[in-house]
């Protein structure tokens, strides 16, 4: 797996309510659409849990995550405070994230989350009762697409991811996660 990047990966992918997926499977279910903490979670899966940082600064997002994380906002989308992590447990990648959080909310409201570094963002989110989470979007992930190649290697599976919003007053966060072919996500399915 690669080091720092000089530019966020991105995922280029299709996102829709959870609602319009039948999934394949039970457990894969619960970690998609479970509400909790999945750093905790992760921590809960392992023995040993690190986290990645890939890139972390500010950006350029494409149009359809400015409209998501914008959306009925008077807010005029601009650059935005990027982060890309990958969630390890013990020493595999599980868990591929992608944090957009407004340059306004890092200037106006909380300046130290630029300052993470290897830390989870899920600590502030989850210890933060402002922090309201909304509806999952989901996504199916084809493996052989570009992002997935700088994780881990080519597996031939079909991954899944999930995003959401998370409301902190009149502020969003958008938060990404797509489900590498070791996370304990797909235990129960064959590889």
């Amino acid at each position: 797996m690669t080091d720092i990047l000089p530019a966020p990966l991105g995922i280029t992918s299709r996102w829709q309510d959870s609602q319009q997926f039948e999934l394949p499977d039970p457990l894969l279910k619960n970690w998609l659409l479970n509400t909790g903490s999945l750093t905790e979670r992760l921590q809960t899966s392992c023995r040993n849990f690190q986290v990645k940082v890939l890139f972390h600064g500010l950006s350029e997002i494409p149009d359809i995550e400015n409209e998501y994380l914008y959306q009925q906002q008077d807010i005029e989308p601009g650059a935005t405070q990027v982060r890309e992590v990958v969630l390890m447990g013990d020493n595999r990648p599980w868990v591929f994230a992608r944090s957009l959080i407004p340059a306004s909310f890092v200037e106006n409201v909380m300046s130290d989350i630029t300052q993470l570094g290897d830390k989870p963002l899920g600590k502030i989110i989850f210890n933060d009762p402002r922090f309201e989470r909304q509806a999952f979007q989901l996504t199916k992930i084809d493996p052989s697409e570009g992002f997935i190649d700088h994780l881990q290697p080519y597996d031939n599976r079909q991954l899944w991811g999930r995003r959401s919003l998370f409301r902190y007053n009149e502020h969003r966060l958008s938060v990404a996660e797509v489900f590498l072919p070791d996370s304990p996500a797909y235990s129960n399915m064959p590889k």
